[in-house]
């Protein structure tokens, strides 16, 4: 009974909340096949999502993300011409209906009023190592002029298969276990 009370203090932490449980050690003769890291879709079509590993080259990151903010701008300013084009196809309509309908499309978030509040953000993904990967990125683009930089962290469960000796790689008689890793996004917009 004691041993119960001292293992649950010592999984509580200073603030009173717990820690994930320790893994149990793997058996003899068994070896742990990784399972690639799940991901997520974007939840618009405007969220370009990058994930890069520690191994992914600097500047192709930064091109990457480059690119998809300039296609980013390009679609957004397009999508502002067709407006500006709508506006001007209704020739008789009067000054003040005019007036309502480009406050109306200035009203809908801020912005500097040439599309950019639709141009969307891009999202550079790094876990574990690939952490430091994306500060390198994420600094980069925070000292340019023209771009807005946002840290999030987060936790990402991956999937292990333990398979023990004699067994067939993929078969349904292995155990799975679910291990922690530190994830890290940098969403990056144009101002």
């Amino acid at each position: 009974m004691a041993t119960d009370k001292a293992s649950e203090t010592l999984s509580q932490g200073a603030e009173g909340a717990t820690k994930p449980a320790k893994l149990p050690p793997i058996p003899k003769g068994a070896t742990v096949r990784r399972r690639p890291i799940p991901t997520r879709t974007p939840s618009t079509r405007a969220t370009r999502r990058i994930y890069i590993t520690a191994k992914t080259p600097f500047r192709s990151v930064t091109a990457r993300v480059r690119k998809q903010l300039d296609k980013n701008l390009r679609e957004a300013s397009a999508s502002n011409k067709a407006f500006t084009n709508k506006l001007a196809a209704n020739k008789n309509a009067s000054l003040d209906d005019r007036i309502r309908a480009i406050q109306g499309q200035s009203s809908k978030g801020p912005g500097s009023g040439i599309g950019l509040e639709d141009a969307g953000e891009v999202v550079v993904l790094g876990t574990g190592r690939a952490i430091q990967k994306v500060t390198e990125v994420a600094l980069f683009f925070q000292k340019q002029a023209d771009c807005t930089v946002q840290l999030r962290t987060g936790s990402v469960g991956a999937v292990d298969d333990v398979i023990q000796e004699g067994e067939e790689e993929w078969g349904g008689e292995g155990e799975e276990r679910v291990r922690m890793l530190s994830s890290l996004e940098a969403s990056i917009k144009l101002r």
